[in-house]
This record gives C-alpha cells, sequence and structure tokens, in this order.
C-alpha cells in the first residue's frame, strides 16, 4: 500500500504541475516514497484538528515543492479537496505556489526562500524542549513530540542552513528529523558545478547524528533510518536520502530541466500506466482513500488519548496548566502600571527598554529572550532567570551566538509552535544579517518582538560599519512590521505595552545606545497609540517639527534656539507610519505652520510622506566616522544650531 500511495503522490502532483502550466514537478515526485511513509507510518497528527499542540511538525523547507505536501495532505484526510489541487497555483486558491502559513490546513509554515524552513524548525524543536521541561510531570507529558524537516540541495547552500545546523547541535535538539533529499541537481545543472561539501562532515562536526546511504525510495530503508533517528537522545539527525528527481517521468528522471516546468500529458500517462494507476487526471485509487480513512482512527486514538492527558493534567496541575495556555492564547491580562522603573533618571534608552522587559517577563512567564551576542551591549537578558543550554531547558534566556540570520529564523519558529514569545535582540546595523526572516515573520503574521539598539550615528567611534543609516527606513517598508522608535524612558514603557498586546504581527522596537533628555509632557496610551503625538506647543505656531528617537530632544532644542523669533510645536513619532492611514491626524497637527520639518538621524526619504505644505527633512544619507556620536551628528549638520539655522534660512 506505500508504493500504491506513493505513485498516488505522483500523479497528482504531475496533474496540478501540468493542469497548472507551471510549478515544480521533479522534487514531488523524487520524494513521492518519503512522503508515503511519513503520512502513512512516521508522524503524528490529527487532520480533523490540524492545530493539535502535541502534533508532530513536519515543514516543508524545499517549499518549491508544494504540490508533495498539498497531495499528501488531500490524501490524508486535511480540509483540502481534489477541486483544491486542480487549482494549484491559481489566485486565492488553498493551494498557493509555494506554501502559505494559515492558507492551507496542514502547512506549519510559509516556505520558498531556501533555507528558512530548516532554520525555523530549529526554533520548533527548541520550544518543544523548553516546554517539555517547564510543563511536563511524570506520566503527563504535555508537550512531547518531534519537528520534521524535508530539505533539499539548495536549502543546504544556503548560508542560514549552516548558521541553524550549528545552533541545534549546540543545543542537542534530539527531537529534530531533518530528511535531506539528496538528488544531486540544481536548476542550472548538477549541482556539483557549486556544491561539493561534504555534508556528512559538516553535519558531524555539528554535532548531529547522520545517517547516509539512504535509499529515499525504500521503505525498509526509510522504516530503519527513522527508527535511528528516534533512539538518538543527544543530537540532531539528518537523513540524507538519496533520491531521483522526476522519478517515474523516464524522459525527465535525474535532469534539472524536471525542476521547475510540466512534464508532459503523455509522459504522465506512460509513468500512470507503468505502476497501475488509472490515467484520467486527479484520479485516486479508492484503495488509497481507504487506508487513510483506517489511518484516520489510529491519528484520532492518539489525539483523544493526549486530551485526556490535557484534561487530567488541568485538574491535578492547574496553576501549571493556566500559565500553559496563557502562554498558547498570549494573554496579556496585566496591570501596567504596575510594572514601576524611574522615568526620571538620566540614562540610556536601551537600559530604559531592558529595565522594563524584566519588568514584563515576571508577569508574562510566556516571554523568552535572546541575544547574537550582545546581551550585555542591548540589555536584553533576563538576569534574574538561567540561560538555556544543551541539558538545561529550564531557563529563559538563549544564547543564540554570533547567528543573527539563524536567531530571526529560531524566534520565528518558536513564535510558529505556540506557547512562548520571543524577544530577540542585537544592533540596528545587523538587522540586515535578519531581514529575510524578519520578513518571513511579517507575511505569516508572527508576533515577534525585535530590540535593535545602537540606533543611529551616535553609536560613534564603532564606525561607520556600527551607524544604521538606511536600516531603520527599510525596515518600515516591510508590510505588516510595526517599528516603534520611543524618546524617553516613558515612551519606552508605551512601546512595550504596545507591542506586548500586538498579536497580528512582529514588532521592532528600536533603542538609543546613549542617553535622552526627556521633555514634561505626559503621554497616555491613546496618543501613543496614533503614531506621533505633541509633545510641546504653542498656540497658532509657525512651524511643527516632527522627529523620532533621540532626535526629539534636538527637536526641544531647536524650539529654545528659535522661540524669540517663531512659535514652535514639538511632534514626537515613535510610529511614523500609522499617520500614512491617518490623514486627518496629519492635517491637525501641522494646521496653519508655515513651515513642517522632520528630523532623524538615518534616511530621511520616508518623512516627506508625512510633512505637508512647505517642508524640510534634516537626516542622513552617507556613512558615517568613526567618532564621537555629536562630532559626527555636526558633520551631517543634525545639531539644533545648524538645523535651526536652515529653519530660519528657509523662512
Amino acid at each position: 500500500m506505500l508504493q500504491k500511495i506513493a505513485d498516488t503522490v505522483r500523479a497528482l502532483s504531475a496533474d496540478a504541475v501540468e493542469s497548472a502550466g507551471s510549478g515544480h514537478a521533479g522534487m514531488p515526485l523524487g520524494c513521492a516514497e518519503i512522503g508515503a511513509y511519513l503520512f502513512a507510518k512516521e508522524i503524528k497528527y490529527n487532520p480533523e484538528a490540524p492545530d493539535w499542540f502535541n502534533r508532530d511538525r513536519l515543514v516543508l523547507s524545499a517549499g518549491h515543492g508544494s504540490i508533495w505536501l498539498y497531495s499528501l495532505l488531500h490524501l490524508a484526510g486535511y480540509d483540502l479537496s481534489l477541486e483544491d489541487l486542480k487549482q494549484y497555483r491559481r489566485f486565492q486558491s488553498k493551494t498557493p505556489g509555494h506554501p502559505e502559513y494559515k492558507v492551507t490546513p496542514g502547512v506549519e509554515m510559509t516556505t520558498g526562500p531556501l533555507g528558512q524552513g530548516f532554520a525555523h524548525a530549529v526554533g520548533m524543536a527548541l520550544a518543544e524542549e523548553i516546554l517539555a521541561k517547564k510543563y511536563n510531570k511524570k506520566n503527563y507529558n504535555l508537550v512531547d513530540h518531534y519537528t520534521y524537516v524535508v530539505a533539499g540541495d539548495g536549502d543546504l547552500m544556503e548560508g542560514i542552513s549552516y548558521e541553524a545546523a550549528s545552533l541545534a547541535g549546540s543545543l542537542e535538539l534530539d527531537k529534530l528529523i531533518v530528511i535531506y533529499d539528496h538528488n544531486q541537481v540544481s536548476i542550472d545543472g548538477p549541482t556539483d558545478i557549486t556544491f561539493i561539501d561534504d555534508i556528512k562532515k559538516r553535519f558531524s562536526s555539528a554535532n548531529w547524528q547522520v545517517i547516509s546511504a539512504i535509499d529515499g525510495s525504500s521503505f525498509s530503508d526509510l522504516e530503519s533510518a527513522f527508527k535511528k533517528a528516534k533512539e538518538e537522545k543527544q543530537r540532531p539527525t539528518i537523513i540524507i536520502a538519496d533520491t531521483v528527481i522526476a522519478k517515474g517521468i523516464a524522459a525527465k528522471e535525474g535532469d534539472s530541466s524536471a525542476h521547475a516546468s510540466p512534464l508532459g500529458k503523455e509522459e504522465i500517462i506512460k509513468m500512470k500506466k507503468k505502476v497501475g494507476l488509472p490515467t484520467e487526471e486527479f484520479e485516486v485509487p479508492t484503495a488509497v482513500y481507504d487506508y487513510f480513512k483506517a489511518h484516520l482512527s489510529d491519528c484520532k486514538s492518539r489525539f483523544a488519548e493526549w486530551q485526556e492527558i490535557k484534561s487530567d493534567y488541568a485538574i491535578k496541575f492547574d496553576r501549571d496548566y493556566q500559565e500553559f495556555k496563557s502562554g498558547i492564547e498570549l494573554k496579556v491580562d496585566i496591570n501596567f502600571d504596575d510594572l514601576k522603573i524611574d522615568l526620571n533618571e538620566i540614562k540610556a534608552i536601551r537600559n530604559y527598554a531592558g529595565e522594563y522587559y524584566q519588568k514584563l517577563a515576571e508577569k508574562l512567564p510566556y516571554l523568552i529572550g535572546g541575544t547574537a551576542d550582545l546581551s550585555a551591549s542591548t540589555r536584553i537578558n533576563l538576569d534574574q532567570y538561567a540561560d538555556i543550554k544543551r541539558g538545561n531547558f529550564a531557563g529563559r534566556n538563549i544564547k543564540f551566538g554570533v547567528r543573527e540570520h539563524a536567531m530571526a529564523a529560531a524566534a520565528g519558529g518558536l513564535m510558529l509552535h505556540g506557547g512562548l514569545r520571543p524577544v530577540i535582540a542585537t544592533y540596528l546595523t545587523f538587522s540586515d544579517y535578519m531581514r529575510p526572516s524578519i520578513r518571513m515573520a511579517a507575511m505569516m503574521g508572527l508576533p515577534v518582538i525585535y530590540v535593535f539598539t545602537h540606533d543611529s550615528i551616535h553609536v560613534g567611534q564603532d564606525g561607520p560599519t556600527h551607524q544604521p543609516i538606511e536600516q531603520l527606513e527599510s525596515l518600515r517598508m516591510i508590510p505588516n512590521l510595526r517599528v516603534i522608535r520611543p524618546s524617553t524612558a516613558a515612551e519606552v514603557k508605551l512601546a512595550w505595552k504596545s507591542a506586548a498586546n500586538e498579536k497580528d504581527g512582529p514588532v521592532a522596537l528600536v533603542m538609543a545606545r546613549q542617553a535622552v533628555k526627556a521633555y514634561n509632557k505626559e503621554i497616555n496610551n491613546e496618543e501613543f497609540d496614533k503614531g506621533a503625538f505633541i509633545v510641546s506647543d504653542e498656540i497658532n505656531p509657525d512651524i511643527a517639527i516632527m522627529a523620532a528617537g533621540s532626535e526629539v530632544e534636538t527637536a526641544l532644542k531647536i524650539k529654545e534656539i528659535l522661540k524669540k523669533d517663531y512659535k514652535v510645536r514639538i511632534i514626537s513619532a515613535p510610529e511614523k507610519e500609522k499617520l500614512y492611514h491617518k490623514p486627518e491626524y496629519l492635517e491637525q497637527l501641522f494646521k496653519n505652520v508655515k513651515l513642517s520639518a522632520a528630523i532623524e538621524a538615518g534616511n530621511p526619504n520616508g518623512w516627506y510622506r508625512v510633512l505637508q505644505g512647505k517642508a524640510l527633512a534634516f537626516g542622513v544619507e552617507d556613512f558615517g566616522f568613526s567618532a564621537d556620536g555629536d562630532q559626527i551628528a555636526a558633520e551631517f549638520g543634525l545639531t539644533a544650531e545648524k538645523i535651526a539655522k536652515k529653519i530660519k534660512a528657509s523662512l
């Protein structure tokens, strides 16, 4: 029966790609036996409860092979019909060209950019370890599952896979199993034209169990490989499965041309005839459906067993269960006013951010943090808790090492798994290393919290490599990513509150390295949530100056310089993008002024979108220098005196 299932997966995949006129049939045909074994024998799931918390996670990192996964989900009984398979790659279908989170039942995450699935799966496996350590009791394994990844040659070429594999090995994530689709073919030809790595040595050196010489089309080989993988208790496992791209299509087998193109109707019919399948399009043998109907009862039985464990657990360990449940639901039923920090001390904005994070974590036990070897510099570390490391998953601080890209992806994986909410930090300039994974979080709507410190040229002597210029505005351009840059301790508190309450997408909190003098006005939640608000005003102002972060202090100094000649309104805009959708409010902020101006120690282009009438934007559009921050600001004309002079001249 397993072979019949594999043959059916080949047929459905080939038919769907042919019907769509495009797509990737090579991988699905090459990995059909792997898929059949996973869904028919190996993984724990329930298609009638696809979000079952204790299910095994299966991530298709080689996302171009999406029709492989869709075909298997359909056969296994998920809410994915044959008609859905026929709509493969069509507008608003449940079967898009690459897997998309929340679009297709059973798809664990959006994949397509190679390496991302592999790295996110490391976060999923880490989440399983942390939650199991925290909540499992004797005879009550609330969290006990594996994370599986199907990855191809391209995934392992991508640099992020190196970072993530190293992290997983260092943490000894033994319940992570990667199946490497080793078909040795890339779009441009055989992989050996660019990729001659010894994968066994690479992963062995990173503390992985390597199971090689596995025939990817042999069910006995696959059975023994998965058994051996689960016997390993101190290392993640990679199974190197030798496969043939487009297996079954004689004219395309093993050829790079099979990667991303239809296979031809005649060839598909020949393939079906050879294995005894009906030659009609999208025809599934009754025996295959019958098998999965019977298998469904086993799936439901395992699910029912877990439900019973959960119910008994909730009665016997009520406090732990409520905490566990609050992490899944991301409950924020706390009084933020109880989280006291001294707002009057003059200290770096990043220090306030770290201090408030510690307070918040005491109230929200599902918060878990980590940095890319910068805990002391970013101040994102829960000093009262232990570090998470191999052999100890009871802490709340993840040491990711100097692996920003893998850190961002693993954070996405932690969030996808559920039960935890990651807070990760590094310098703003190094957000460039994280950007692909940040984009994935925004696309999937994952409420990861990023804390970026050292946010401008005021980093100073470390020089232009560490001074962000374009990073801030480029992050603001990512759809569904909120970027908040507070200017005072009070704004930091409001920013954390806003981030904690955000459940529909990621939030980047951008913090200055240096101390900033606060304004006197108190700002409430309602004002802060508008994205911008007046912090110093005059009746019938001549000039309105908008700024964010540390530049609000500069704006207030400008007002002092100009006060004899002009009435100046100062506006703090920690979340400028909200103003794009509030034209009436913007008009109110700049009403009747002779000049609107904006100041930010970064690329100023985005500010022109909010300024009105006669306008000036002051920023930085070139790389900085290794010097004192104030000296660099003066060089770029970003001192209060120089900006005031330009404003006067323009009027």
